[in-house]
């Protein structure tokens, strides 16, 4: 068995290791494929067949965590992530930018939940009652850090007066996939001698039963049903802001340059907010009395009032505009970082160890259908009034999510059953 200190820290590590490698392709993956000739709509298409991969897999990947254990499938992911990145250093066409989208949207969704997962079922085989919440907060504030590092980083290197300055985050992001995988590979131990590997052929036939459980115990628990919902007033904000807030620093600016600087300035500003949130949650559950459900309330009053302080500055000009900006994204991932946790805590509470990663999947897939629904809408609506009234909207939306989390604090309080750490 495992110290929990000793879990905590291999979590917090991987939990940030798992951003360096895309945190560092955020800045230059469109610049590079502009520079090897690709037109807009050619560089739209590849962030549409990402969405659909991640999509279409995000279910059956998480049971697949489930099946044949975590470590191996973020291993993979890795492995796939460092794939990518070294074809994407030489790719000079858009077949070959799609393909890449393919292998980075597969990798995307076999990230998503198996190191959460493994995380909470080795605390909870050490002891059924350990704290799961201080850790999950310090590995989303490891992952919200890494992501506003690696950008700036990735977003520094090409000013460096080396030939292929472009392309040299991309190497580096290969090197940090490759360094994910060798940690992933050190630090995720794995008790699998309670089941043994199932054959190819069984892996598969008992994928379509580990999803279905998952996504029967998502809509039939009425507390992990809230949590889905809740997830989804995510999407909707996180779209809303990330649909609209470049046009509206175009606006400011007056020049897609400078508007590209600015809104990546803003973007390392949302990241450190949700870092900072991230490490305030648990102090933010004492604060109300120890309630989880409290502080995901809290946490979500905040990023309503991020989206609110947005629709309320959307005409304001000049640089007091873009501080408003600013201050609209720092309060929106603070709130996003306060509640992560706690809602984290709560959701695993309800789930035993065989469907873990896969109900992280679907909450995970909760949160893009509500994005989705956001990509299809608030255009049209933009269209018809004006961004301030899609944002207004959308502050509405997550003020009502709050809601959702009364009363759910005798759900979070314990662990529903033991765990065994696979």
């Amino acid at each position: 068995m495992h110290d929990l200190t000793v879990l905590r820290r291999r979590y917090v590590a991987i939990s940030a290791l798992a951003w360096l490698g895309t945190s560092l392709l955020i800045p230059v993956m469109v610049l590079l494929m502009t520079d090897r000739g690709l037109d807009l709509a050619t560089i739209g298409l590849t962030f549409v067949v990402h969405g659909i991969v991640v999509t279409t897999l995000e279910l059956p990947t998480g049971g697949l965590a489930d099946v044949i254990g975590r470590r191996g499938v973020l291993a993979v992911s890795a492995a796939l992530g460092a794939g990518a990145a070294v074809w994407m250093i030489f790719a000079g066409s858009a077949w070959e930018f799609i393909a890449i989208t393919v292998i980075r949207g597969v990798a995307r969704a076999l990230s998503t939940g198996p190191s959460e997962a493994w995380y909470v079922d080795a605390v909870h085989a050490v002891d059924k009652n350990g704290d799961i919440r201080s850790g999950l907060a310090a590995g989303q504030t490891a992952g919200s850090w890494m992501l506003g590092i690696g950008t700036v980083a990735g977003g520094a290197i090409p000013l460096l007066p080396i030939a292929g300055a472009l392309a040299a985050p991309v190497v580096l992001s290969a090197l940090g996939y490759l360094v994910l995988m060798a940690a992933v590979m050190v630090y995720m131990k794995e008790d699998r001698t309670q089941a043994a590997t199932p054959r190819f052929g069984e892996l598969f036939r008992s994928l379509p039963s580990t999803i279905a459980a998952g996504v029967r115990l998502g809509l039939r628990n009425s507390t992990l049903a809230r949590v889905m919902a809740g997830m989804a007033a995510v999407g909707i904000a996180l779209d809303s802001v990330e649909l609209l807030v470049p046009g509206r620093v175009a606006e400011l600016t007056g020049d897609t340059a400078t508007a590209a600087t600015g809104y990546g300035v803003i973007t390392m500003i949302g990241f450190a907010a949700s870092g900072i949130g991230s490490a305030i949650s648990t102090k933010v559950t004492r604060w109300t009395g120890g309630s989880p459900g409290r502080a995901a309330m809290t946490g979500v009053a905040v990023t309503g009032l991020g989206l609110a302080l947005l629709a309320a500055t959307g005409s304001i000009g000049g640089p007091a505009g873009y501080v408003t900006i600013g201050g609209g994204y720092a309060l929106l991932f603070i709130g996003l970082g306060i509640a992560g946790p706690v809602r984290a805590e709560i959701m695993h509470n309800q789930v035993g160890p065989e469907q873990r990663a896969t109900v992280v999947s679907v909450q995970s897939l909760a949160m893009q259908a509500g994005g989705f629904l956001s990509a299809l809408g608030f255009p049209y609506l933009v269209a018809a009034t004006s961004r301030p009234v899609a944002w207004g909207v959308a502050a509405a939306v997550i003020a009502a999510s709050a809601l959702l989390f009364r009363r759910l604090d005798a759900a979070a309080s314990q662990p529903l059953e033991p765990a065994v750490a696979r």
